[in-house]
């Protein structure tokens, strides 16, 4: 039961021999902090198992100047600190029983995940395919949209792409948040003593994100872990919502949540999939003159068309001419480059397709 007196209906989470389960982590510690009971239970089981370590936390300057007592911080110690973070992964992977054959570190820009999604980098997409098809998953296992670290909303979205154009069976989809509030997970994985000592371990392994974010880190280790099914369904509490409206995609902001002022600073992300291929826009302006760009083709495109209400604001973006039917999209506010406030106020939401 609940404190509360309600009744835990969550799925318990009970992984198999057969499963085959692939956990996405956008930076190195994420794969302890979210997963590192599920990554024991995993190797319990005897499943099959692959760890894809996305970036290597390269662009984290305030825990690196408090421990170098540095304040520049330039390329060659961006590349020693990711070095740094790689070994510290390693050691919790080794905590976690975890074999460094399971394990790929892609190398790819810590804070700039966001960036390949829009620029629709197809030999970024081709790696998650390609991991994806060799390995075929049953349970990949991923950021949530709704985690407000820009790295692992966009993670999210990568390996939603990459899944899109797979030649692999549907697998379960499960979430996870690191970053800010989440949606209430529906299956939960139970950890026992041990096992939440080990995670509690292989997490202090990490030890340059100890410095800021020790007690908030160690926390996840003194409960069992949560994960949200992911499904192709929008967030009825986020306060973006797009669809599809003829030949037009209509994006309506909630200004009571965003607030107008927070609108004429940040920009609206869009990226969808369409048969055709990849479209990715990135919206700017204010009043009634917004502009739109097309990221991946690095080109101007139509402007949008702008409906105020009393509380909201409704742009429309005129689709290309040869658009079929939207396999997949996503919109998100926020600013255009994160800046020493790394975080989201909003994560992705996905479109009404």
């Amino acid at each position: 039961m609940h404190p509360a007196g309600r009744m835990d209906l969550s799925e318990k989470l009970q992984i198999r021999a057969q499963d085959r389960v692939l956990v996405i982590a956008p930076h190195p510690d994420d794969e302890s902090i979210a997963t590192g009971g599920l990554l024991q239970a995993v190797q319990a089981a005897g499943a099959a198992l692959r760890l894809l370590v996305l970036t290597d936390g390269d662009n984290n300057p305030w825990p690196q100047r408090w421990i170098e007592k540095r304040w520049h911080i330039g390329v060659s110690e961006r590349a020693r600190w990711g070095a740094r973070r790689r070994d510290e992964a390693h050691a919790a992977l080794r905590v976690l029983g975890i074999d460094a054959g399971n394990v790929r570190f892609l190398g790819l820009p810590d804070l700039g995940l966001t960036d390949i999604l829009m620029r629709a980098d197809p030999a970024v997409t081709g790696v998650f395919r390609a991991e994806l098809e060799a390995f075929a998953p049953t349970m990949p296992v991923l950021p949530a949209l709704s985690d407000r670290h820009p790295d692992h909303s966009a993670a999210h979205v990568l390996l939603r792409v990459a899944l899109g154009r797979a030649s692999i069976p549907a697998p379960r989809l499960l979430g996870f948040a690191v970053h800010g509030a989440a949606a209430p997970g529906d299956v939960v994985l139970e950890l026992d003593a041990e096992a939440r000592r080990i995670k509690h371990d292989a997490i202090l392994a990490h030890t340059t994100q100890m410095q800021f974010s020790r007690r908030r880190f160690l926390a996840f280790a003194d409960r069992d872990e949560h994960y949200l099914t992911i499904a192709a369904r929008t967030d009825e509490e986020h306060p973006l919502g797009a669809r599809r409206d003829g030949n037009a995609l209509v994006v309506t902001i909630d200004l009571a949540r965003f607030g107008a002022a927070s609108v004429r600073r940040q920009a609206l992300f869009v990226a969808f999939e369409t048969a055709a291929g990849s479209e990715r826009w990135l919206v700017r302006g204010a009043g009634r003159a917004f502009e739109v760009r097309d990221c991946a083709r690095d080109v101007a495109s139509a402007a949008a068309a702008v409906q105020r209400g009393e509380h909201t604001l409704a742009l429309s973006l005129a689709l290309p001419a040869a658009t079929g039917a939207l396999a997949q999209g996503y919109v998100k506010l926020a600013r255009p480059q994160p800046g020493w406030r790394v975080f989201d106020r909003f994560g992705w939401q996905a479109m009404r397709c």
